[in-house]
């Protein structure tokens, strides 16, 4: 039954997203990986992903992760099991 668990809840982070989200003046990128064993799916630094999708002219203003060290225990934990994820907020310069 955990074996099961597990491929269904690899299966459904495949599909690990990034996106962007933008007002007038304003926009908000992100992208998320799965953590299970020290692998992440997919692959890669969610930091890169997230950055690739600021738009022409954004200034970046925030960047938010989750931890990703073995130094801290729930750096440790997230990278046992969990969620990879960077959030990038900004303004964007229109001339």
């Amino acid at each position: 039954m955990f074996k099961k668990i597990v491929l269904v809840a690899a299966l459904i982070n495949l599909t690990a997203c990034a996106g962007l989200r933008t007002t007038d003046d304003t926009y908000s990128a992100h992208a998320e990986s799965f953590n299970i064993l020290f692998f992440q799916i997919p692959g890669g630094d969610t930091q890169i992903r997230a950055k690739e999708l600021v738009p022409e002219g954004g200034e970046i203003k925030t960047i938010d992760s989750a931890p990703k060290d073995i130094t801290s225990l729930i750096g440790f934990i997230n990278r046992l099991i969990g969620i990879d994820i960077t959030v990038i907020n900004g303004t964007i310069n229109k001339k």
